[in-house]
C-alpha cells in the first residue's frame, strides 16, 4: 500500500511540476506570439479588402500597424541580444514585401509577396 501510495504521490508531483515549467516556457514565448497574432490579423484584414475590392479606412488602418509592427520583429524574437543574420535576412525581406501605399487594384498581388516572405521565414524557424 505504501508503494501505491508513494507512486501516486510521485505523479502528482510531476504532473504540477511539468505544468509549471510549460506555463514559464509559454510565458517566455508570449510577446513573439501576440505580435504575429496581430500582424495575422491586420493582413487578415487587408486580405478582406482585396477581395471585396474595398480599401477603406481599416485597410488603410492595417497596413500602417502592419508596417510598424514589423519593425519589431527582431526585438520581440531576440530581445536585447542580436538578431540572427539568417532571422534578420527574412525580417527585411518581409519588411520590403509589406506595400509601401494602399492601391486596392494591385493589394492582391502585393499581398502574395508579403504572404511568401512571411511563410519563407516561418518554413526556417517554425
Amino acid at each position: 500500500m505504501r508503494h501505491v501510495l508513494l507512486f501516486v504521490l510521485g505523479l502528482a508531483i510531476g504532473a504540477i511540476a511539468t505544468a509549471n515549467i510549460v506555463g514559464a516556457l509559454r510565458q517566455r514565448d508570449a510577446y513573439p506570439r501576440g505580435l504575429m497574432n496581430v500582424m495575422q490579423h491586420d493582413a487578415g484584414v487587408l486580405h478582406q479588402a482585396a477581395r471585396s475590392n474595398r480599401c477603406d479606412a481599416a485597410a488603410t488602418v492595417a497596413l500602417d500597424q502592419l508596417r510598424s509592427l514589423s519593425a519589431g520583429i527582431e526585438t520581440a524574437v531576440y530581445g536585447t541580444d542580436p538578431a540572427d543574420p539568417p532571422f534578420a535576412e527574412y525580417a527585411q525581406k518581409m519588411r520590403t514585401a509589406i506595400p509601401s501605399t494602399l492601391d486596392c487594384k494591385s493589394l492582391a498581388a502585393d499581398l502574395r509577396n508579403t504572404d511568401a516572405a512571411c511563410d519563407a521565414c516561418h518554413r526556417q524557424y517554425r
